[in-house]
């Protein structure tokens, strides 16, 4: 009885043990058979010629190399879907337009050649990446200083409650763009005007936010801080703001897609440099490949960012809000 049990223990483990590794191999096959058919498809000759594709090759490549490593460590946790659904979009692009040469050419250019755009212009694009992110991190950090300080202190303080919070909700639906223009005229330097526009724009929501969690955190909390007599700054920094941490980090990748969209929007009206000015320089020329390069970029840089949020969010916060 007892070598019966062990017997259909150890085939119970090795059955379960197949279906995670049956998926993985599926999942590697379904990448690697759409990799395949985009790299194989950039070597057929189209009615639009393209010079070379060699970029497009490698970053196809790095794709797939990419899920594969993916696949094999998460195992059971992953799933093709993104991979596929990126290789499915490239492989209709190359085929409607390059291939059978529908659409507009100028306006649908062959992914082989925007691809090339990243080699071609590499160092005006990093040039681009500094900049903007310079102005991003500048910008975004006075706005969570000052909204998050100011949002507790408004939030802790009745009165100031009373009176700002209605004053907010009136200014905060405001679209930053409006301000631009004013303070492109206003500020000594565009790069100064993009930091206010970013600083405006994310200030109130930020402000808004954290007077929110302060009306709404445990009262028991509160009342036992109360209890020990102690300080408002004591309160705000040593009690309010460890508790609000965890939402104001969580929040983060939401407010790094918006404060993106402001600031591209903000360096296509006058800037000199940026990601922005990239696009908005090349779209003035109908150079709709360098356009859809920096488009690409714009996706991978705030792709990255919230990836990075991710990783800081699981390294640094060990405590959650209750």
């Amino acid at each position: 009885m007892t070598q019966t049990k062990a017997l259909n223990t150890f085939e119970t483990e090795i059955s379960e043990n197949k279906i995670p590794l049956v998926k993985v191999i599926l999942n590697i096959v379904t990448v690697t058979v759409f990799a395949a058919a985009v790299i194989g498809l950039s070597f057929v000759e189209g009615r639009i010629s393209i010079k070379d594709n060699q970029v497009y090759v490698l970053i196809m490549g790095i794709i797939w190399v990419y899920n594969i490593a993916k696949a094999v460590i998460k195992k059971n946790e992953y799933h093709p879907d993104i991979a596929v659904t990126i290789y499915a979009l490239f492989l209709l692009w190359d085929i409607v337009f390059r291939i059978l040469g529908k659409g507009n050419p100028v306006l649908s250019p062959p992914m082989e050649r925007v691809f090339t755009v990243f080699r071609d212009d590499i160092e005006f694009i990093g040039e681009g990446i500094a900049h903007s992110l310079m102005i991003l991190v500048v910008g975004f950090s006075i706005a969570l200083i000052t909204g998050n300080i100011l949002g507790m202190l408004v939030g802790w303080v009745k009165r100031l409650n009373d009176d700002l919070t209605p004053v907010a909700k009136v200014l905060s639906p405001i679209p930053p763009m409006v301000y631009t223009p004013y303070l492109i005229a206003l500020m000594p330097t565009f790069t100064s005007a993009s930091i206010a526009v970013i600083g405006i724009g994310m200030f109130w929501p930020i402000f808004l936010g954290m007077i929110n969690r302060v009306n709404s955190m445990n009262s028991r909390l509160i009342d036992s801080a109360k209890a020990m007599n102690v300080s408002t700054p004591t309160m705000l920094f040593k009690v309010i703001l460890p508790y609000s941490i965890p939402s104001i980090v969580g929040s983060l990748k939401i407010q790094i897609s918006t404060i993106f969209m402001i600031l591209i929007m903000a360096e296509m009206i006058g800037a000199t440099s940026g990601l922005g000015f990239f696009i908005k320089k090349y779209s003035d020329y109908a150079d709709y490949s360098r356009v859809l390069a920096g488009i690409f970029v714009v996706g991978t840089v705030i792709t990255v960012l919230n990836v990075l949020l991710d990783i800081a969010e699981k390294k640094l916060i060990k405590w959650k809000a209750v």
